[in-house]
């Protein structure tokens, strides 16, 4: 008996050290992956604060008094926000009219460039022509031409055709896939990743290419969709140079013409140009925001993909 005792002993403290070696490193693993995901955090936290500081800047100098601004760095935040800022810079010139010019040609655009890009996209993805992969590294190419050396050309071309000071030079292009390259290659990468099965059972159940585009393509790429859409909202929102070209009605300037303008009536007022540059980013800051987990998504998969 006491043998067998002994033996019972002697397994169970084998136990104990078997479960004991296998918990420790265990638990080495969990307190080193704890610390790698608290460093991580805190390095994103630094680099967050870092690119967020620019605009609480703007939003603190937005809310101070002239007093304030005269003492420069003295004082950082007001004593009292003065929210009464925003409501001057929006009548200090025609804010809203700005807006709705701007509103006017992102639609425009954004509307176009779904169209041809999607179309396009979708013949280089999917559909076997002679010369297409060649005619796909020149669509490429055009990328690396700059904007400026095309702009006497077209500049002369829009004068001929009698399209200055008319926003027709920046919604038209868009409709003739004239948006942009890169969004081509984005649906393009996206378009290939989906599987060639559906195409092909949809094609003997006789759907055309068309109804396949519209039924199939089209719901599968939402992601893809709507990063276009939030490039193309960024680019026509923020564009300065090409309504600063083809427009010259006062009435059809846009939010980045009325900035400039802005700025150069008030230059002195810092805390109303705060405002007004608040203004003028934070639809773009709210679209961002509410579409950004379908903006990675995009990105991402059209990135995987090839």
């Amino acid at each position: 008996m006491e043998v067998n005792k002994n033996n019972e002993k002697i397994e169970n403290n084998e136990v104990e050290i078997t479960t004991n070696v296998i918990q420790k490193p265990f638990m080495t693993r969990k307190r080193k992956k704890l610390i790698h995901d608290i460093i991580i955090h805190m390095v994103l936290i630094l680099f967050g604060t870092m690119f967020i500081f620019p605009f609480l800047w703007m939003l603190t100098t937005a809310l101070k008094t002239n007093s304030e601004l005269l003492q420069g760095t003295d004082v950082l935040f007001p004593a009292v926000p003065q929210w009464e800022n925003f409501r001057l810079a929006i009548k200090a010139v025609p804010f809203f009219l700005y807006i709705k010019n701007s509103f006017i040609l992102v639609f425009f655009a954004v509307a176009g460039t779904l169209f041809s890009s999607t179309l396009t996209a979708y013949a280089f993805a999917k559909l076997e022509w002679p010369g297409r992969d060649a005619l796909f590294v020149v669509m490429l190419a055009t990328m690396m031409i700059p904007m400026q050396v095309l702009l006497i050309p077209t500049y002369i071309m829009y004068a001929k055709i009698g399209w200055l000071g008319t926003r027709l030079p920046l919604i038209v292009p868009f409709f003739l896939g004239g948006g942009s390259a890169f969004y081509i290659f984005l649906l393009r990468q996206f378009f290939k990743g989906i599987p060639k099965d559906l195409t092909e059972s949809a094609i003997v159940d006789g759907a055309s290419h068309f109804k396949i585009f519209i039924k199939i393509m089209l719901p599968l790429t939402k992601p893809a969709l709507i990063t276009v859409t939030l490039f193309t909202f960024m680019f026509v929102w923020n564009d300065y140079f090409g309504p600063l070209i083809y427009l010259s009605d006062p009435d059809h300037l846009t939010i980045a013409l009325g900035l400039r303008a802005f700025q150069s009536q008030y230059s002195g007022r810092y805390n109303l140009m705060m405002a007004a540059s608040i203004l003028t980013m934070l639809p773009t800051l709210l679209i961002f925001f509410f579409a950004q987990k379908s903006f990675i998504e995009g990105i991402t998969f059209s990135g995987i993909k090839g």
